[in-house]
């Protein structure tokens, strides 16, 4: 019967250990990814495939409800908020910098942010830094949910300036929905488009890359090849035999 000689090598084994633990763990964690985009991707999948909302009524409840909603067409007819602050959001555009502008509307008994138009730079020079538009009309466009920024995100993007109405991140201060009196709608805003109704709306599916299950592979299978050498390096120097 076959016997296993082995005598690790102390030095080696503790790096092997060490690498191993790493990789198996950035493995797990492209699995936890993987899990998470996944379902994201059914969720978006859900909210682009079904009917237009009619109303922020109908968003808010499908919200409460913990229905999926992102990137879902919407139309309503609301007004905007005379006096309440109007924000400029920095689109990277080529050809130029522009700014999308960014209001709240009201409809029933809700309010939300939403885009409403676009500014050059020139433009933006100009342009009221309070909503003077209030006339009801009827929005067309699409749910978006908001994202807060990451600790990265936040040291690496442009800082906002409220003074002079620069921002380059939605929300970037966390206060544009101070003062908004009725019930809003937080997390979520609405990417106006122009078009005559939502059901003539394109669906918006958003190009997201899932390639976590080969990162998965990826790291274990570096975690294999380790072990393999770490075999290797022990037979060839005698460390590891198999005797009779």
């Amino acid at each position: 019967m076959a016997r296993l000689s082995f005598k690790p090598m102390p030095g080696l084994s503790i790096v092997l250990a060490i690498s191993v633990a790493i990789l198996i763990s950035l493995g797990v964690w492209q699995y936890n990814r993987l899990s998470w985009k996944t379902a994201l991707l059914s969720e978006i999948e859900a909210s682009v495939t079904a009917p237009p909302f009619k109303s922020l009524s109908e968003l808010a409840r499908a919200i409460e409800d913990g229905n999926p909603v992102d990137f879902r067409r919407i139309e309503f007819d609301a007004i905007p908020v005379a006096g309440a602050p109007s924000f400029h959001l920095y689109s990277s555009q080529s050809g130029g910098i522009y700014w999308d502008v960014v209001e709240p509307l009201k409809s029933q008994s809700y309010t939300i942010l939403a885009k409403t138009g676009e500014l050059n730079n020139k433009a933006k020079a100009d342009a009221p830094n309070k909503v003077t538009q209030t006339a009801q009309n009827r929005f067309v466009g699409y749910a978006r949910k908001t994202y807060p920024m990451g600790m990265i995100e936040s040291w690496v993007k442009s800082k906002a300036n409220p003074d002079t109405n620069r921002y380059f991140y939605f929300n970037q201060t966390g206060d544009w929905y101070e003062g908004l009196r009725i019930p809003r709608i937080e997390g979520y805003y609405i990417d106006v488009v122009n078009a005559e109704n939502a059901d003539a709306l394109p669906v918006m599916r958003p190009d997201i890359a899932n390639n976590h299950f080969d990162y998965m592979l990826t790291w274990w299978s570096f975690a294999l090849i380790f072990i393999i050498i770490y075999l290797i390096l022990h037979k060839r120097a005698g460390r590891l035999s198999f005797k009779s």
